[in-house]
């Protein structure tokens, strides 16, 4: 961080691993700043995200739940003190309807709301099936590639905003769509 003047105010060295998502939030009230650690090949990330205080001093340390990791798109700390995260998960996928193989992969676009404090998980949402694989403007890999196939980013989860409403928004880059999701029962209300 450096001031006007391009004093530098502060720096904290990293290792290897990439660093997204820099930006100053709101936690517990006080201003923090918060940011991804992980890994990031071809776009999709793995990693945690990390809170500081105006002390720089680390007073949290969010991770994705159930077994997943967090990607670097997205992490927005609530009015409630969650935190709103994005993932990317490879699942097995038939993608004959889309021309692709049948023993395909897809990422699933995925949306989680973490407690900070506790870590626990209070709502998640899947692109998948919520999302077609039709409604993608990406071509899916083709059916010659097989099993070896990368696999088919159809959604590709850009970002997450909570609504006044308590209902998220949802973007999505490779459906050139921007989705509300009920909190309550997790369906698409439009597109």
């Amino acid at each position: 961080i450096v001031s006007d003047n391009g004093q530098v105010v502060w720096f904290r060295p990293v290792d290897a691993k990439d660093v997204a998502d820099f930006r100053v939030q709101l936690y517990q009230g006080r201003p923090v700043l918060t940011w991804w650690r992980g890994r990031a090949p071809r776009g999709v990330g793995g990693g945690y995200y990390v809170i500081y205080d105006s002390s720089y001093h680390k007073i949290a340390q969010v991770r994705a739940g159930n077994g997943l990791v967090g990607d670097l798109h997205e992490f927005i700390i609530t009015p409630r003190d969650t935190a709103l995260i994005t993932i990317y998960k490879r699942r097995p996928q038939n993608l004959g309807a889309v021309g692709g193989p049948s023993a395909g992969k897809i990422f699933d676009g995925i949306v989680q709301e973490i407690d900070i404090a506790t870590g626990r998980v209070l709502f998640e949402w899947h692109s998948f099936p919520s999302v077609g694989l039709r409604e993608s403007y990406t071509k899916a890999p083709s059916a010659k590639e097989g099993a070896k196939a990368a696999p088919y980013d159809y959604f590709h989860i850009n970002s997450v905003e909570l609504e006044p409403n308590g209902n998220l928004l949802v973007s999505a880059r490779n459906t050139h769509a921007l989705y509300e999701i009920d909190r309550q029962t997790k369906k698409v209300l439009w597109r």
